[in-house]
């Protein structure tokens, strides 16, 4: 189970998006390896960082050695080629212009989600999503410092880019999921802006 930052344990690897466009894309690699960086000045660790395609391959290829990793991955549905593979029947969906947690829809480009889900094909393993919604959702969780001690962030996250001038009000949706990985069973919060 979460919270988000139990996502960062078992041997995690940083997956970006290959899919989007040229924006996206860097978005996406430059923020896995700001965070790599991070962890690794931080924690003193090494964070492998592969590409999506990288991943399916990995996972095809060498399923034991790699089934219960954690993968963190950067980017959203139709960015991360990844996302049909470990997060096809989340009910946290992120594409572009808008996010959905179970039947809450938000729209709009400026939308930032953090939020974990079990891996499919393992007992122990996660993953942990660093999603925006289009680029100032994007630009958005470069503020979000989830590494930093005492940060709390819970299992599921969703901000506008409201919260930083109005703090608090920018909250979309917060909250835990169920002991069954539901929205329904667990306890969320959500704003209409």
């Amino acid at each position: 189970y979460g919270p988000f930052k139990e996502a960062f344990n078992n041997r995690m690897v940083f997956v970006y998006g290959t899919a989007g466009n040229p924006t996206e894309n860097d978005w996406s690699l430059a923020k896995a390896r700001f965070d790599a960086e991070r962890f690794w000045y931080q924690g003193n660790g090494s964070i492998e960082i592969v590409s999506d395609a990288s991943l399916q391959e990995m996972m095809s290829a060498e399923a034991d050695q790699h089934r219960d990793r954690n993968v963190i991955l950067y980017g959203n549905a139709d960015t991360n080629r990844a996302w049909a593979m470990l997060l096809s029947d989340s009910p946290v969906q992120v594409r572009r212009g808008a996010v959905r947690v179970d039947e809450q829809e938000m729209t709009g480009e400026n939308l930032a989600a953090l939020f974990v889900r079990p891996r499919k094909d393992s007992e122990r393993a996660l993953v942990g999503v660093v999603s925006g919604s289009g680029p100032a959702g994007q630009r958005l969780l470069d503020r979000m410092s989830y590494f930093v001690s005492g940060a709390g962030f819970p299992d599921c996250l969703v901000v506008g880019e409201e919260m930083l001038q109005r703090g608090a009000e920018g909250l979309r949706a917060v909250g835990f999921f169920g002991l069954d990985w539901s929205v329904k069973s667990g306890e969320f919060r959500f704003r209409t802006p």
